[in-house]
């Protein structure tokens, strides 16, 4: 192999390997359910456990095609779930879309334009839109994952309007009067919800310009009794 073929290899393999999105498990979305988890003896039966919004988040991960990627958080404002017998049997809870933030770049370099940018109406269009919401409406246990998660909770998830059903792998854990539920990385298609700019059906845009499809998520929910 000659020189300038190995590097021109090398210059491939580096661009493949920068091209992508968000790590994690792609989630599907289908059409929203409604509210309806668990059996009724268990929903007449549940206490309710109040979400703190001290101790949950959501942290988001958004990236380019080819290039680089941002992360930042969702505060949790509100929400409840309900628990019978020491199992999640339903639930909700509310995200702020106006207080996302940006983690990865100082605000005078970039991170303040960024965020302002994910505020506006060409992606989650916080004017009209300022909360998220996600409503559970399935848990099933799950044995043997690989990656430790426990359960599969399954629930209506609103983002800019529009509302989908998703599966998500999750680990929950009870410990006294505290109900956590935590997940892996993974990741959803933005477009399932509406959210187009920059993506790759946009005609004449540069490939180094567009943005991913997926959007990566990874989920911390604290409620207490």
């Amino acid at each position: 192999m000659t020189m300038k073929r190995f590097f021109y290899l090398l210059a491939f393999a580096t661009i493949i390997a920068s091209c992508g999105g968000p790590e994690g498990e792609a989630v599907g979305s289908s059409e929203a359910v409604g509210e309806a988890s668990g059996a009724a003896s268990e929903l007449v039966a549940a206490s309710q456990f109040t979400v703190d919004p001290s101790a949950s988040v959501v942290n988001w991960v958004g990236a380019k095609l080819i290039g680089d990627s941002h992360t930042g958080t969702i505060p949790v404002s509100d929400g409840e779930l309900r628990i019978a017998g020491g199992k999640l049997v339903g639930g909700k809870f509310t995200m702020d879309i106006r207080q996302l933030t940006n983690t990865d770049m100082p605000a005078a370099d970039g991170g303040d334009k960024l965020v302002g940018h994910l505020k506006s109406a060409d992606f989650f269009d916080v004017e009209k839109f300022p909360m998220a919401s996600f409503v559970i409406t399935k848990v099933q246990p799950v044995d043997g994952a690989t990656d430790g998660t426990t359960h599969e909770i399954s629930g209506d998830l609103t983002l800019k309007g529009e509302t989908r059903n998703v599966t998500i792998p999750t680990t929950v854990s009870m410990d006294g009067d505290q109900f956590k539920a935590s997940s892996p990385k993974f990741t959803i298609d933005r477009n399932d919800w509406g959210i187009v700019y920059g993506n790759s059906t946009i005609e004449g845009l540069a490939k180094d310009r567009v943005i991913s499809d997926d959007v990566g998520l990874e989920l911390m929910i604290v409620a207490n009794k």
